[in-house]
């Protein structure tokens, strides 16, 4: 009886083997899955933001903010002159401008301006030019008072009709501040469209 048995666990060996084998492949599967986890991982590294620094600037690229100007340094009117000319204007009148003041300021016409109604206030702190009154030009621009740190600035206004001669919704003043850091008006600016109520054009 020992002999048949021998015989019948003989095929049964047999067909173990495979399946032991077909359990040697998911050993492998189980790696296939494992990679991608890995890769997965490395690009998430890379899309990482870069580190900043207080600033908010990548690392390596931040930037030193320019000095305040100096409000004592002194500058003269024909350095005023030529900083309007570089830009295109020229000097409406020299009477506004005043050396020995921190805050100082020069109305501007644009050069080749057929009725000179193209105009703009030129600021400047101690030796520094620091900005114009609007980005845009205005029709007409007075200075009506100024101080240390203050200029009031004066625009003819026009109704939609007018023609450029002739403003006809008379004056609106505007104060400008300088705060130490910046140019601040201390009023509403009057529009520049044409179409406006009341605009500087």
């Amino acid at each position: 009886m020992s002999l048949p048995r021998r015989r019948l666990l003989a095929p049964l060996a047999a067909f173990a083997l495979p399946a032991l084998a077909g359990c040697g492949g998911g050993s492998h599967t189980t790696a296939a899955v494992t990679a991608p986890r890995t890769v997965t991982r490395t690009v998430t590294s890379q899309a990482s933001p870069p580190p900043t620094t207080s600033a908010g600037t990548t690392t390596g690229a931040a930037t030193t903010a320019a000095p305040p100007p100096d409000p004592n340094a002194p500058l003269t009117l024909r350095a005023a002159e030529q900083t309007l000319a570089a830009r295109g204007f020229a000097a409406l009148t020299e009477r506004d401008f005043r050396p020995g003041q921190p805050l100082k300021v020069l109305v501007g016409v644009r050069r080749g301006s057929a009725d000179a109604r193209t105009q703009q206030a030129f600021f400047f702190v101690g030796d520094r030019f620091i900005g114009t009154d609007t980005a845009d030009p205005s029709a007409g621009i007075s200075v009506v008072d100024q101080g240390d740190d203050e200029v009031t600035l004066a625009y003819e206004l026009y109704k939609p009709p007018d023609a450029m001669c002739c403003p006809s919704g008379g004056m609106a003043q505007v104060a400008y501040r300088w705060t130490g850091a910046r140019l601040q008006p201390q009023g509403a600016i009057p529009p520049s469209a044409s179409s406006a109520a009341a605009s500087r054009r």
